[in-house]
């Protein structure tokens, strides 16, 4: 068997390498170097030492000259003896030597190396051998595997040194497992979410053209942007992809994605092989994997007037609001019976508004006012309107005698009479929504009432002209 002296050594992680972990099952190792024949002149492989390094040529990799090699390295995944001819998953390095038992260093980054396939449990970037006698020439010989896509270098150093470049790979059969995550734990109804995948093998190395199925549960609140709820994506060259999930009523949605390419052994789902398999040492694969997004049911309410609020007449009075579920930007319509009062958005943080409303009479009864967001059911206002006017009025022994309709002014209200716009007489509000009587001389003109409010002054429905 040939000797070994290590120096520099990576231990690969435990679910790679320990016990052999990267050998297949039941794996032997390679045939034992012969020793000389009756073909091999004692003198093409003269004796060394082992200190003195011997001349190195002929560096070949599975017996090819390393400037002919065209082979990927693949990524080990079904084991270090797994792969093909045309792509190997390990590779035997070798050089001829001018001397046996002389030590010959091979260095690698990018890559691992090895003595032997059974013998050694670690895989290391620098591995010192000693030569020994090939079929016709003196050998010194390694093996090379990569957990890690990109490029293994190899330097051999003897008298003189030889380098190599060896691509490494992966392969769409060693996807394994599946990462999925959502860009928002939480959306408003109607809103859409992506969810995002990344495929890797066991070695955590991306996978393209991974083919993954997603799927959304058939009654629940979203769907695929294709309209249905199952959807399958083929992963980028840096194992990425991702889709479109629009939202719809409310609730928690499920996102499952799963993958289904069958490499622990013919009938079982590789994304489900369990712990040591199809090589002991390999962790569990992810199987299928699942996230969430909570989907907030459109509603909205009115919190400004409050319910049971009464307004008189030319009164002003703001309409608050607050909307969930719904998104920026939304339409809202202040609508009094048929007639449009006013529009407005719901903002970023779902409110919305009406300033300085004006309120008047309209609709059923004293329930005119009604809200409407989106396409939303309208939220009608819980307000009372109620007239402030000049009923009527006659002549008496004291001049004129009006009749108020007092509206919902509140008691302590003083309201005035004014003749051409000049007040000639007031009153204070006693009993909210009862009628008030005023007098005034009998004088012609256009008399009307009103009251002054922190809004500004609000005048009766009509003006009463006195001839």
């Amino acid at each position: 068997m040939m000797r070994v002296l290590r120096g520099g050594a990576v231990v690969v992680a435990a679910t790679l390498l320990a016990g052999c972990g990267l050998l297949p099952f039941g794996s032997s190792s390679s045939s034992p170097s012969p020793t000389p024949t009756e073909t091999m002149p004692a003198t093409a492989c003269p004796a060394g030492d082992s200190v003195t390094a011997p001349d190195i040529s002929a560096f070949t990799a599975n017996g090819v000259p390393v400037e002919q090699v065209t082979s990927p390295l693949v990524v080990p995944y079904n084991g270090l003896e797994g792969g093909t001819p045309e792509r190997p998953m390990s590779m035997r390095l070798e050089v001829v030597t001018s001397t046996s038992g002389s030590p010959v260093r091979f260095r690698a980054t990018g890559g691992l190396l090895l003595a032997s396939l059974v013998d050694d449990t670690l895989g290391e970037a620098e591995v010192t051998v000693f030569s020994e006698p090939g079929v016709e020439k003196c050998v010194a010989a390694v093996y090379l595997f990569s957990t890690a896509v990109g490029t293994a270098n190899v330097y051999v150093e003897g008298l003189n040194s030889a380098t190599a470049i060896f691509p490494v790979v992966t392969a769409r059969e060693a996807a394994r497992d599946i990462a999925l995550s959502l860009t928002e734990t939480s959306v408003d109804a109607g809103a859409s979410v992506e969810a995002l995948l990344r495929v890797t093998d066991v070695f955590g190395n991306p996978i393209e053209n991974a083919s993954i199925d997603l799927s959304l549960p058939p009654k629940g609140p979203g769907r695929f942007i294709t309209g249905a709820n199952t959807f399958t994506v083929l992963t980028d060259p840096k194992g990425r992809a991702s889709v479109e999930v629009q939202t719809r009523g409310g609730g928690n949605l499920t996102v499952s994605a799963k993958g289904d390419l069958a490499a622990c052994s013919p009938a079982e789902n590789q994304y489900a092989c369990l712990a040591d398999r199809p090589v002991p040492g390999f962790a569990e694969a992810s199987g299928e994997q699942k996230a969430r997004v909570r989907v907030i049911e459109p509603r909205a309410e009115v919190t400004e007037p409050k319910p049971g609020t009464a307004y008189s007449t030319g009164e002003t009075f703001d309409v608050l609001g607050k909307a969930t579920g719904v998104r920026e930007g939304t339409t809202v319509a202040l609508i009094v019976g048929d007639l449009p009062l006013g529009a407005s958005t719901v903002k970023a943080d779902g409110t919305f508004e009406f300033r300085s409303v004006v309120a008047q009479r309209g609709g059923t009864g004293d329930l005119g006012y009604v809200v409407k967001v989106g396409d939303l059911k309208p939220l009608p206002l819980d307000v009372t309107v109620k007239d402030f006017t000049i009923v009527s009025y006659k002549r008496v022994d004291e001049g004129l005698r009006f009749r108020i309709a007092a509206g919902a002014w509140k008691a302590g209200t003083i309201i005035e009479l004014t003749r051409d716009g000049t007040p000639v007489s007031k009153i204070e509000v006693t009993s909210p929504g009862a009628e008030v009587i005023l007098f005034a001389p009998d004088v012609p003109g256009f008399y009307q009432v009103q009251v002054d409010t922190p809004r500004g002054i609000v005048y009766g429905l009509e003006v009463e002209p006195v001839l």
